[in-house]
C-alpha cells in the first residue's frame, strides 16, 4: 500500500491507495502553518499513520508548495507557508513514519495524478487554483521539471508587469489575479461565494481571475500546445462559472488552428490529485517490496 500527503496552504489532505491508485482510505485536517514546520510535519505523520491503521505502508510521497531542489530533500521556501524555509521534508517524515518518503512540488504531484485519469496524450499542464496557483506539466507520459527540477512554476508566469505584488515578492504574477486568495481579496469575501455573487465587486474579481488565467494558459499554448489542460484545486470547484470565461479569453488570445486539438477541462479527481499523484510517484521511485 502507498501512503500520498498533499501539503497545501489551507489543508493537508492524505489518502491510502493501491499502486494503481485505487483508493482505499482519505482525509484532511487544517494545515494551520502558522504553529511552524516541526508541528505541521507531526500532525501530518499522525494522519498518515491513522489513515495506514494495520496497513503495511510501502512507501510514502508527500507534495509541496514552493520551489525544491534538485535532489528533493528539501523545500527553499513555500511563500503561502509561514516559516517554511529551507525544511528537510522527507528525512522528518521518515523519522516519524518509519517508511521510504519521497516529496515533489505539489502541483506536479496532482499534474502526475491527473493525468492518469485522462486518455494518454503527449502534453499534459495542470493548474492548481487554491490558496497559491501551482502548475504541473507532463511530456509524453512523464513529469517535466526542466533543468533544476523548478519547471511547471505556472502561476508565477507573468501576465501583467504592472499588476499587484505577488507572495513570491514579485508583481504581475498569475497567482496574484487567479487564486482563492487574491479573488478573496478583490472581492471582499471568500473566493467560493465570490463566485456565486452578483455584486459588481465579485463579478469583477472573478472576471479578473478568468482574464489571468486566459491569458497564462494562451501563453502555454503558444509555447508548447499541449493537448490538455486541467484546471484543478478548489476554485475549480466553481465550474462552468470558471470554466467557461477562461475558455472564452484563450480562444481571444491563440490561433485558431492552434485550439483545433486542444481541450481544456476541470478536473476528474478533485481533492484527491494531489496526494494520489504523491503516492503514485513514490511507487515509481521506490518500488515498494
Amino acid at each position: 500500500m502507498l501512503l500520498g500527503i498533499d501539503l497545501g496552504g489551507t489543508n493537508i489532505k492524505a489518502g491510502i491507495c493501491d499502486a494503481r491508485g485505487r483508493v482505499l482510505a482519505s482525509d484532511s485536517i487544517p494545515t494551520e502553518a502558522h504553529r511552524g514546520p516541526a508541528d505541521t510535519l507531526r500532525r501530518m505523520a499522525e494522519l498518515g499513520r491513522r489513515l495506514a491503521g494495520r496497513r503495511r505502508i510501502g512507501a510514502c510521497g508527500v507534495g509541496v508548495p514552493g520551489p525544491l531542489d534538485l535532489a528533493r530533500t528539501r523545500i527553499y521556501v513555500a511563500p503561502n507557508l509561514e516559516g517554511w524555509k529551507d525544511v528537510r521534508v522527507p528525512a522528518v517524515l521518515r523519522r516519524l513514519l518509519g517508511v521510504p518518503v519521497v516529496m515533489e512540488n505539489d502541483a506536479n504531484c496532482a499534474a502526475v495524478g491527473e493525468s492518469r485519469a485522462w486518455p494518454p496524450c503527449d502534453g499534459f499542464a495542470l493548474y492548481t487554483l487554491g490558496t497559491g496557483v501551482g502548475g504541473g506539466i507532463v511530456l509524453n507520459g512523464e513529469l517535466w521539471v526542466g533543468a533544476s527540477g523548478a519547471a511547471g512554476e505556472l502561476g508565477h508566469m507573468t501576465v501583467d508587469p504592472h499588476g499587484p505584488r505577488c507572495g513570491c515578492g514579485r508583481c504581475g504574477c498569475l497567482e496574484a489575479f487567479a487564486s482563492a486568495t487574491a479573488v478573496a481579496r478583490a472581492a471582499g469575501r471568500p473566493a467560493h461565494e465570490a463566485f456565486r455573487s452578483r455584486d459588481p465587486k465579485s463579478r469583477a474579481a472573478v472576471a479578473r481571475a478568468a482574464w489571468a488565467l486566459g491569458a497564462g494558459i494562451a501563453n502555454l499554448i503558444h509555447v508548447f500546445h499541449p493537448d490538455l489542460v486541467v484546471l484543478a484545486g478548489g476554485m475549480a470547484r466553481a465550474g462552468r462559472a470558471i470554466l467557461d470565461p477562461v475558455r472564452a479569453e484563450v480562444r481571444r488570445r491563440v490561433f485558431a488552428v492552434q485550439l483545433a486539438k486542444i481541450r481544456i477541462e476541470l478536473s476528474r479527481l478533485g481533492d484527491d490529485a494531489g496526494w494520489t499523484g504523491a503516492a503514485l510517484w513514490a511507487a515509481r521511485k521506490h518500488r515498494p517490496h
